[in-house]
């Protein structure tokens, strides 16, 4: 995770998308650490998506857009936080499933301690004439989202079939 931090900080700096770049990451990574979601199988195809997928999304939140894209997106993602802890927080994996009741309680009522934290960042920032992070905070949250999803699992999953019919595994090679 440094190593992906550090060089995403780099080049977000030289693309000239820093700041959205990090709103996008702070807000992703607090889901993803009481959410839970899905995972690559490596190590380099997580490190390579998640690289690819920070910067595109701190070019797109910084892209002047109309307000009603902003908004259309903060409303998706507001319904996805809602059905994401009523259907499948905590998202678990295949090696670490999580199956006590209490343990699952616990995460779905932190996930919404952040979900309504997150709504009240929003509102306060947009409250306060202070929206140009919005669109990258809500950008975030819904990529975090997304992925404790079953169709984020199906796509990452996907990706991961698809590269391992491209590339020879290592321990294939004889």
């Amino acid at each position: 995770s440094v190593i992906k931090f550090l060089i995403i900080v780099i080049l977000s700096f030289f693309l000239g998308i820093f700041q959205y770049t990090m709103f996008c990451i702070v807000s992703f990574a607090i889901f993803r650490h009481f959410g839970g979601g899905v995972h690559f199988s490596t190590y380099l195809r997580c490190l390579s998506f998640g690289v690819v997928n920070f910067l595109i999304s701190g070019e797109i939140a910084s892209l002047d857009k109309v307000l009603i894209v902003h908004e259309i997106l903060f409303y998706i993602t507001l319904a996805l936080g809602v059905a994401a802890i009523l259907k499948w927080i905590p998202a678990d994996t295949k090696k670490k499933p999580i199956k006590e009741k209490e343990k699952i309680k616990k995460q779905k009522i932190k996930t919404t301690v952040v979900l309504i934290s997150w709504l009240i960042l929003i509102i306060f920032l947009d409250k306060h004439g202070k929206d140009t992070y919005i669109p990258a905070i809500t950008l975030g949250a819904f990529e975090s989202l997304l992925f404790m999803t079953p169709f984020g699992y199906w796509t990452i999953n996907e990706i991961d079939n698809f590269l391992n019919k491209i590339f020879i595994k290592t321990e294939e090679v004889k």
